[in-house]
């Protein structure tokens, strides 16, 4: 089956609301395609306009060939040949598609009766055999649709789908409101039915689901598709910004973070009539009744040619609402996107610094996406605050460039730092070292403003100022903004550096250890607080902290620091779960206060890596001479987004030795022969 062009609107008197705008989509015998969306999407409309299921006010342009056949403009009795015979629909809730009054296999056999003429006595045989296919049995056939189970109900409506051998499936959410083992047998069913050559469309929200069974991925909104892919990087590798956003709103058992949800809220899409019209060539189906136009509220119009997602994107300018947009490769994807998808706000090259003999910062390289959240991880004295002030602008480097949206910084900061200085926020470790204490809280948050912008104006200067401490679910009152900070809770006082860093409306904030002298209640409200700003605003945060657990709850991506090195980084729950670098499963056997876990001193990994080994060789029980001679470069060690700088690992030969990547059981093996090292 081959979709292209597809559009469907629903007339509203005057108006038309848009449901699907121009769906190109193929289904091919042996595959499964999901579809991803938000309720409202469209995806429901898309797997009815297939069946021609499709309400009275429905007006359908574009083309849906089965075996080339133009189904668009077919006539009743044609698609009823076709329904059940060669495509099937499975639908949302279908339960309450079901006759309650009818015994369930005498409800499987009905197609059975209407297509191929069957005796009611054979048709009810091979409706039993439908079943039994499923995992029910006789006794199940004879019950009513009340008397089963949700996921029996569900296995009942997939026999009657498939009891007529359809080439083509839609399957609407086949397993909402279901249990974990009804979804796994579910899911059984559904692979079956692809091995045995059906051309399947998945429509679910559920994220696993369309990972696991997909072979392709459809991201849907307001009508059109904003991301095709494979659907093993569903999860791990987003490349439009939607698709990011619908990722970490899901609860997945392989998601650490806590939900973050979508900013903003959708809306309909509609068109004047006349419009919808136009949009069409003037033509409309002829299947379709005689449409009546009538006067609307120009207002109401709420159609729009940019990007449908711009008002609640993390990355968007501009430019994404001056034009329509197209689908445009993204390597194995397709997006929808002005910026061609999640843009890279900030990169860092090479970037080295020393304080005196201390190397504090070897060649680092760190690139951050729009919108997301970076954790650096590490003990103290590792680099992370080196780092993360370079990538700021606060500290200068001693070699290396870096870049913010695509500009060179210190040439930006040249020409003028007010400008770039605006676009970054800054929460630094001990905030209040930073901020004279003579300033009352109104003036602390103010004074940002003041330099940056040059505003003298002082109800412009005020407004923004409530404004910003509103957003930190501060009060606007004299009891704040007359006080000095030595007279508010830690926790307010955190509350006031975070409306600072965030006055001047930055794309970037760094947040340094911003709750580490926080008791736990006080650190999980403000941290509550920075995530709500992070979604709402759109903000891309670079966070340091060498809490892992904390790490673990807010993180996208990771980065683990040592001795001014990068030894691992990727999406938080690969690294957290599946840690590659043996320092990082240190510092996880650390976090879950393990006994023995084994440390050295400071000073020692300092030579260690000046020597040019690698950075742990001193600490490590793996470690042979020809680690203290070379260090390992950072590399990608499968096919997610995972980087661990590790001879054990990567399988790269060092001076002296060419290694073999362990497994999981043979590193845990080693270390508990180990009477040194980390025991892991």
């Amino acid at each position: 089956m081959k979709v292209e062009g597809l559009s469907v609107g629903f007339r509203e008197g005057g108006q038309v609301l848009v449901a699907l705008d121009r769906v190109n989509l193929e289904l091919e015998g042996g595959r499964v395609v999901g579809l991803v969306g938000e309720s409202g999407s469209g995806k429901t409309t898309l797997g009815k306009s297939l069946m021609g299921l499709l309400a009275p006010n429905a007006l359908v342009e574009g083309s849906i060939r089965l075996d080339e056949r133009e189904l668009v403009g077919l006539d009743e009795t044609s698609l009823n040949a076709l329904r059940w015979s060669r495509v099937a629909m499975v639908s949302q809730a279908g339960g309450g598609t079901l006759n309650p009054v009818h015994r369930v296999v005498d409800q499987v056999a009905e197609p059975l009766v209407q297509h191929r003429r069957l005796r009611a006595g054979e048709a009810r045989n091979e409706a039993l055999a439908a079943l039994g296919e499923m995992g029910l049995s006789a006794a199940h056939g004879d019950l009513f649709p009340h008397q089963l189970s949700g996921g029996q109900v569900q296995r009942v409506l997939l026999a009657m789908a498939t009891i007529l051998d359809p080439a083509v499936l839609v399957l609407d959410e086949p397993t909402a409101a279901l249990d974990v083992m009804s979804k796994g047998l579910m899911a059984e069913v559904v692979r079956n039915l692809r091995d045995r050559g059906k051309a399947i469309l998945l429509i679910t929200h559920d994220l696993d689901l369309a990972r696991s069974l997909a072979d392709q991925v459809l991201i849907l909104y307001l009508g059109q598709i904003m991301e095709t892919m494979p659907a093993l990087d569903l999860l791990v590798r987003p490349c439009h910004p939607y698709t990011l956003a619908l990722g970490r709103s899901y609860p997945g058992m392989g998601t650490l973070r806590d939900l973050g949800g979508i900013r903003g809220e959708t809306h309909g899409r509609r068109l004047d009539l006349k419009q919808w019209q136009a949009r069409a060539g003037g033509i409309v189906p002829p299947h379709q009744p005689p449409i009546r136009e009538r006067a609307v509220e120009t207002g109401r119009i709420e159609f729009e040619e940019g990007c449908l997602f711009r008002h609640r994107c993390t990355q968007s300018i501009d430019e994404c609402g001056r034009r329509a947009v197209s689908l445009v490769s993204a390597g194995r994807h397709q997006v929808r996107c002005v910026l061609g998808g999640i843009a890279e706000l900030l990169r860092l090259e090479k970037v080295e610094k020393r304080y005196g003999r201390i190397h504090a910062l070897a060649s680092t390289d760190l690139a951050l996406r729009a919108g997301e959240l970076f954790c650096l991880l590490g003990e103290t004295g590792s680099g992370k605050t080196t780092l993360a002030m370079i990538a700021a602008g606060v500290v200068t480097m001693d070699r290396g460039t870096r870049f913010f949206a695509g500009r060179n910084m210190d040439a930006w900061s040249k020409e003028d730092y007010r400008s770039l200085a605006r676009e970054i926020g800054v929460v630094y470790q001990n905030p209040a070292e930073a901020v004279s204490h003579r300033l009352k809280v109104f003036d602390i948050v103010a004074e940002p403003l003041r330099v940056q912008h040059r505003r003298r104006d002082s109800a412009e200067v005020r407004t923004r100022v409530m404004e910003v401490l509103s957003d930190v679910r501060l009060s606007t009152g004299p009891e704040i903004l007359d006080r000095y900070p030595h007279e508010l809770n830690m926790g307010a006082v955190q509350r006031v550096y975070i409306a600072r860093a965030l006055v001047t409306g930055p794309r970037f904030v760094v947040a340094d250890e911003p709750t580490s002298a926080l008791d736990p209640g006080v650190q999980a409200k403000v941290i509550k607080t920075l995530l709500d700003l992070q979604i709402e605003k759109g903000l891309t945060l670079l966070f340091v902290t060498h809490d892992v657990g904390l790490a673990r709850k807010i993180a996208d991506r990771v980065g683990v620091m040592l001795a001014g090195r990068v030894v691992e980084m990727g999406s938080a729950a690969e690294v957290m779960q599946r840690p590659r670098h043996p320092y990082t499963r240190l510092l996880m056997e650390g976090a879950r206060h393990s006994p023995g876990f084994h440390r050295r001193t400071h000073e020692t990994k300092r030579l260690s890596a000046e020597r040019g080994g690698c950075v742990f060789a001193d600490r490590c029980g793996w470690a042979t001479d020809g680690c203290t001679l070379e260090s390992p470069p950072l590399l990608n060690v499968n096919t997610s987004d995972h980087w661990v700088s590790c001879f054990r690992m990567d399988g790269l030969k060092s001076s002296d030795h060419v290694w073999k990547p362990e497994t999981d059981e043979e590193f845990s093996r080693r270390s508990k022969n180990k009477s040194a090292g980390c025991s892991l």
